[in-house]
């Protein structure tokens, strides 16, 4: 029995896209040395934060939890002999809460002022992303296919020989969300300065790899 010769390539493609999506992180922290103090204050800061927003058309149940987290806060302090011990100094709740919004300049400028003037003080992050990421992601694998076939027809030329039937393709996409390099921080909302936050942020771009096997023939064979 005649084994069948292969020949398997690596493509990698990049595509370019602009984003049309941002997504905006206010990140909510609340203290007290009593638990159920520091829940209502938590619970609190979400509700002032939900309200503010609603004045820019954002419904409460648009703004999603990305991280929760209730921790316990210690100092280290020493005793009479100098010897330091743990001491309890109360519990801390850190909310995560995630909204996508085009990205609009004025509205974007609209969202930070209705977080300033919630009067939760959250820590901001800004990432602009796509609303369709596997458009980046197809056009990027469709690069991929063409550069591994043109290095395999041109392997298959030197040696004498011609491309028969694709038999495999083995890629593995990444699942992360495409992101724009362009970040944006701030530890309060605080936009008195910003005017309209006019940022324009940076193409996405993404990197696909695939392997290609195809079955190699010899050139005077027929297909």
């Amino acid at each position: 029995m005649t084994r069948t010769r292969t020949i398997s390539v690596t493509g990698t493609g990049t595509a370019s896209v602009q984003p049309d999506l941002m997504r905006l992180t206010f990140a909510l922290a609340a203290k007290h040395a009593q638990y159920s103090d520091m829940m209502q204050q938590a619970d609190g800061q979400l509700a002032a934060l939900q309200q503010a927003l609603q004045g820019c058309g954002i419904a409460p149940e648009a703004l999603k939890t990305a991280d929760y987290q209730v921790t316990t806060e210690y100092s280290h302090q020493p005793d009479e002999h100098g010897n330091y011990r743990q001491v309890f100094e109360g519990y801390q709740c850190r909310h995560v809460l995630v909204i996508e919004s085009a990205p609009d300049p004025a509205r974007l400028s609209a969202l930070l002022n209705a977080a300033d003037q919630s009067g939760t003080a959250p820590e901001l992050h800004i990432a602009f992303t796509v609303k369709d990421r596997y458009a980046a992601q197809a056009a990027a694998l469709k690069a991929a296919a063409q550069q591994a076939r043109n290095s395999a027809e041109a392997l298959a030329a030197a040696s004498g020989v011609r491309l028969g039937r694709l038999l495999s393709v083995t890629n593995r996409c990444s699942p992360e969300l495409p992101l724009s390099p362009t970040n944006f921080t701030m530890m309060r909302a605080k936009t008195a300065d910003m005017g309209t936050a006019a940022i324009t942020p940076e193409d996405i771009r993404t990197e696909e790899t695939a392997t290609f096997v195809w079955e190699l023939l010899p050139v005077q064979d027929d297909l």
